[in-house]
């Protein structure tokens, strides 16, 4: 007879492709390919549901993922604080870069978006800052830059140029210089829409009942009168 085989604890606990795909909260990004972005030719990551932390030494492309996943997402090379112009991405010598990015759907069996933005050396403006040299498709079908941008901002609520939700390297400088107010409502802005809407329309009341105050006290001192 063959001697039984038993399961280790670890293969016990080892969640299956299926869990673990339930584990994505919406709007994570369970898969990043690029090809022929800055020091990449072709290359796929499949982050994990949790924590991901890229380690590796300088000059080895972790920076370039995280600029990959702005751009990808509609962000424009502003955001990152290194180049103007989104062809400065594309690979020495190459014509076209591709973004690749999965996003997790809002529920286990709903639809899956799948952003790509393709960059092209011919296209755009001769001036340098790169206008229309990016064709954007979503599940294969072109789609216009505004329309990316609804999906990520208010499908999936990722807010790609607030930086307390997305933080270059190079835009360290400018959250550090936030005060206490402006920290506030960026961190509003970037878990609700809503909610940083309706601490406005707080503040609008406060600052019209302030001047009700204001004008009962005027009419008060001229009855005194």
């Amino acid at each position: 007879h063959k001697p039984k085989q038993h399961k280790s604890t670890m293969d016990i606990d080892r969640p299956s492709v299926e869990e673990r795909n339930q584990r994505y909260k919406p709007g994570s990004i369970k898969r990043v390919k690029l090809k022929n972005f800055l020091t990449y030719d072709d290359v796929e990551f499949f982050p994990g549901p949790r924590l991901n932390v890229v380690v590796g030494p300088n000059g080895t492309g972790k920076s370039t993922i995280l600029c990959a996943i702005c751009l990808g997402l509609g962000g424009q090379p502003p955001l990152l604080g290194r180049a103007d112009d989104a062809r400065l991405f594309i690979k020495h010598e190459k014509d076209q870069a591709t973004i690749e990015i999965e996003l997790a759907p809002h529920k286990s069996d709903g639809p899956i978006h799948i952003l790509k933005r393709v960059i092209e050396r011919d296209r755009g403006s001769e001036n340098g800052n790169g206008k229309g040299a990016s064709i954007y498709y979503v599940n294969g079908t072109k789609t216009p830059l505004k329309s990316i941008k609804e999906l990520v901002t208010e499908k999936y609520h990722i807010n790609i140029d607030n930086l307390c939700t997305f933080l270059p390297q190079d835009k360290v400088g400018n959250f550090s210089g936030f005060d206490k107010q402006a920290l506030l409502l960026e961190t509003e802005k970037s878990l609700s829409s809503s909610l940083y809407e309706t601490h406005q329309q707080l503040i609008k009341l406060e600052k019209e009942l302030q001047s009700s105050g204001n004008d009962v006290k005027a009419t008060e001192e001229e009855l005194k009168t």
